[in-house]
């Protein structure tokens, strides 16, 4: 009865490994793996750019008070009365979020197109919680640049044929917010698999 028992557990795990691998593994997350590789590379590559030209901590109030001017009214006066007068200790955040977002995106997802077969559940808990955590970070931050730079939405057609449809930032957010929403499956998931066990 014990051989049929341990049989039957060895088979449960055997199947959940192979669900695992179907669904952690499969096209669709190889392919968002890699564009969010794309994504981590765009913010590590942002925060190079501000260290190399330099500038960004003491020119960040002076940007933004230019740049709100599009903005929606809403929008302008937080950025006037909050952010603006406190701009070299949000650009010391904003750096700081760039860089966590960047190396984060960019190591989680080697790791996990290397590596994810061979982590021990902790690890892959840790692994998905660090990315959902980038990804959400990441969602803010872009949704926030794409609302200072007054662009309009994704639904509005441009003021000049010579406009873009969509933004970088805008796109950026959506992409952002299917990573969180793809990470929140997986934590969910990987519960749901220990608790079963």
């Amino acid at each position: 009865m014990s051989s049929i028992t341990a049989s039957g557990v060895a088979g449960a795990a055997v199947t959940e490994a192979a669900g695992e691998r179907a669904w952690w593994s499969g096209p669709f997350m190889k392919g968002l793996l890699v564009v969010q590789i794309v994504v981590g590379f765009e913010f590590f590559w942002s925060v190079i750019a501000k260290l190399v030209r330099g500038g960004f901590v003491s020119g960040l109030g002076a940007d933004l008070t230019e740049r709100v001017k599009a903005a929606p009214g809403w929008y302008s006066s937080f950025a006037h009365s909050v952010v603006i007068p406190h701009a070299s200790t949000f650009a010391y955040f904003i750096v700081a979020g760039e860089i966590f977002i960047g190396v984060v995106l960019i190591v989680a997802a080697i790791v996990w197109l290397a590596r994810w077969g061979s982590l021990s559940h902790g690890a892959r808990m840790t692994l998905v919680t660090l990315v959902g955590l980038a990804a959400l970070g990441a969602l803010f931050m872009n949704l926030n640049f794409h609302i200072a730079n007054g662009a309009t939405n994704p639904w509005q057609i441009g003021e000049s044929a010579f406009d873009e449809a969509v933004d970088i930032n805008m796109l950026l957010t959506l992409i952002d917010a299917t990573i969180v929403v793809v990470m929140a499956s997986v934590l969910v998931s990987l519960r749901r698999s220990r608790a079963e066990r």
